[in-house]
């Protein structure tokens, strides 16, 4: 089925699905906030439902799931099959699609939130219609257990799509209203080192080294491990009986000799590679006509990350155990995939936007599925954005996967020997309010989501409602309220290579300090590299986007609680100035305020008995408060029994000494020792990525039988 026909037949088993309820997704949040159960997709709520969907795929699907092992991301695509029911267009705020990653190290019997990510998605009637459909993708880094080479490598992967409503933490088996649930097998990079004590262990008769080399050893010192690269007479060898093909293995090996000078024939071509035999009726496979063979591998879906920065994914399905160039030990192959996109909408797809890859191994077994994984490629798209009043920028782009051939960017309609070929639409951010030269994205947050008037005291420097983060989309506050700074404080911007610039900070905005820390940037490959401030002009050269993916610009080490100036100076080549760009960001880098006591009976490290109705004080504080929480610790007693009142809160408590009240009825609860414990976090942002600086403090008691025989064992 080509890739047209299948988009067609998946845009009409949405269909199927069901769009007869756009007056309920148009009402959407209403409907929740009067009844958490409206649409009948929990299964423990006290809220009768009153219209039930759950998993309706009709207007999003995620379509497909994978891993980039090396670079350690989870990856989805979504599939966005209408042209309506998204909030609105590409001008509007749309409505946000959220995926929320698990995985799971014991076949699925438990699964670890790994987290959450988003994209917003909009009404696009332009180039999606009939068949069409739009791919958006998603991506979450994560960093699982490595075991060794030689240990089973695969484990498996969940993500929950849903559409304007985000998936619950830790509810892997959650149902979407509108969304769906998709799970893989997925293979994690072994770690390439061995502990010296792995080793000791691993000899038979051996238990410990002797003392001779014990004082001169540390078995501490992780060893590199070797990733040896098999010739094509290795894996003859290693294949006889796997039914792998000769012109499988050794593909690199022969395309080099049909590139040469020399004519090809099996005779010279075995006296290079001697023991691979080549059947000369499989050098017509060699050259493919329409596609390429997709026994081993194919890709299944494309799409387009719109967060920052832009990256093009696609998720490729491994099918087989052996014929990709040795196990995990070795270094295996590469899954090459290459980005064209149609501009000109000629269908010529004349515009390459480079090629990544992911490496793959010989497995010691394959599900019935197959194992996911996933290549990103990070595209600078500034040159191709539009403002949002001259409409959505919707591209056609076609990907081609080759395995270790990489397809060459100057022929969209290479036909690779192993692999195959996949077109979708993808549309492109409007032109952002912030050209190179000038700060887009300061502490995380899009600088356009940033109070930068100094007359509103309130809240200058500090988030608005809307904003999210530039890298997933996500608030830095479910409740939409103002966050401050903290931490390490990035500033990242689009290039102009060629220049230079220097961003200053000050605290009045006439004594500016420059910042000079070194950068460790990314390329586009995921390698990073350490970047210093030319010492001769005290500013940073600009780097390529291909060299510095997310735009870093400076690294901000901030301490206090004072509204700062951020400054970014440009300069062109020959050092003459060239604009400046100021923004504010208020700064908080102090903790909230706990404490807790016990004022029943002796009170703190008091001792009770069970039934006894614990009584306290605990304060809770911050100029920016995010939340705080209550909870008895260890939690050894049955769900509802030993929780204190108030658990939870989202202002601040009276101040010390006073502070408020808590209460604990012990009914029901083990004999034993407890700490009550008060924690509390701000709504900082901290370090550019993370929200709320956290306090805790504790109190102890003891609970004791009735009869008072002392704490039970």
């Amino acid at each position: 089925m080509n890739s047209d026909l299948k988009k067609a037949v998946g845009k009409s088993t949405a269909t199927m699905q069901g769009g007869e309820h756009a007056q309920a997704r148009a009402t959407f949040k209403g409907l929740l906030l009067a009844n958490p159960n409206y649409f009948g997709n929990l299964t423990e709520s006290p809220f009768q439902p009153v219209l039930t969907i759950a998993g309706n795929t009709y207007y999003e699907e995620l379509g497909c799931v994978g891993y980039q092992p090396q670079q350690e991301q989870l990856e989805g695509v979504v599939y966005v099959y209408q042209t309506s029911g998204y909030g609105g267009g590409i001008c509007s705020p749309g409505s946000t699609e959220y995926v929320r990653f698990y995985l799971s190290f014991d076949n699925g019997a438990s699964w670890q939130d790994q987290g959450m990510t988003s994209f917003q998605a909009y009404d696009i009637p332009e180039g999606t219609q009939g068949g069409k459909r739009l791919e958006y993708a998603v991506s979450l880094a994560v960093d699982p257990a490595n075991r060794l080479c030689f240990d089973n490598p695969l484990i498996l992967m969940r993500g929950i799509l849903s559409w304007n409503n985000p998936p619950p933490p830790n509810a892997p088996n959650w149902a979407p209203i509108w969304g769906n649930v998709r799970d893989a097998s997925i293979f994690v990079e072994p770690r390439r080192f061995i502990l010296p004590f792995e080793l000791v262990g691993a000899v038979a008769n051996v238990k410990k080294l002797p003392p001779h080399l014990s004082d001169v050893v540390d078995l501490d010192a992780p060893i590199p491990t070797l990733q040896k690269t098999l010739t094509a007479t290795q894996l003859a060898s290693l294949y006889h009986d796997k039914g792998v093909p000769p012109h499988r293995y050794a593909l690199q090996e022969l395309t080099a000799f049909i590139a040469g000078p020399s004519t090809l024939s099996a005779e010279a071509f075995q006296a290079v590679h001697p023991g691979v035999v080549i059947d000369p009726k499989l050098i017509g496979a060699l050259f493919p006509k329409t596609d390429g063979d997709t026994s081993y591998e194919e890709l299944t879906c494309i799409g387009l990350d719109p967060n920052a920065p832009d990256q093009l994914v696609g998720i490729v399905r491994v099918k087989k155990s052996s014929g990709y160039s040795g196990n995990a030990c070795t270094s295996g192959s590469a899954e090459y995939v290459t980005f064209w996109a149609d501009f000109d909408g000629s269908g010529a797809y004349a515009t390459c936007m480079g090629t990544a890859s992911v490496r793959v191994y010989d497995l010691p077994s394959v599900p019935s599925g197959g194992v996911y994984f996933a290549v990103r490629l990070p595209v600078d798209l500034s040159a191709y954005r539009q403002p949002c009043a001259e409409g959505p920028k919707v591209v056609p782009i076609r990907a081609i996967l080759s395995w270790n051939v990489a397809p060459p960017c100057a022929n969209p309609n290479y036909v690779p020997v192993w692999g195959n070929r996949e077109e979708t639409l993808i549309t492109i951010a409007p032109a952002s309010q912030e050209p190179a030269g000038h700060i887009a994205i300061l502490g995380g947050i899009p600088v356009s989501m940033i109070d930068n008037n100094i007359g509103n005291v309130a809240t200058r420097g500090m988030t608005t409602p809307s904003a999210v983060f530039a890298t997933n989309n996500l608030p830095p506050d479910a409740y939409g309220r103002t966050c401050p700074f903290g931490g390490r404080v990035s500033a990242q911007g689009a290039p102009i290579v060629g220049y230079t610039y220097v961003v200053e900070v000050s605290p009045d905005g006439t004594v500016w300090t420059p910042v000079l820390t070194d950068l460790v940037v990314t390329d586009q490959y995921g390698n990073t590299s350490t970047v210093t401030a030319d010492p001769m002009i005290n500013r940073f050269h600009y780097r390529d986007f291909k060299d510095n993916i997310n735009g870093l610009l400076a690294e901000w080490d901030t301490a206090g609680n004072a509204l700062w100036y951020v400054r970014l100076s440009v300069y062109d080549g020959a050092g003459n100035p060239q604009g400046s760009d100021t923004h504010l960001i208020q700064l908080d880098n102090v903790a909230p305020e706990v404490a807790i006591d016990i004022s029943t009976g002796t009170g703190d490290c008091g001792k009770f008995p069970v039934g006894t109705v614990l009584t306290g004080s605990f304060v809770a504080t911050d100029l920016h408060l995010g939340s705080y929480g209550l909870a008895v610790l260890p939690a050894v007693n049955p769900a509802g029994v030993g929780v204190p009142s108030p658990s939870s809160g989202l202002v601040n408590t009276a101040p010390a000494p006073g502070g408020d009240g808590w209460t604990l009825d012990t009914t029901g609860m083990e004999p034993c020792g407890y700490i009550i414990q008060v924690g509390a976090a701000d709504r900082t942002i901290v370090n550019s990525q993370s929200v709320g600086l956290q306090a805790y403090q504790q109190a102890g008691f003891c609970l004791v039988a009735p009869n008072g025989d002392g704490v039970a064992a």
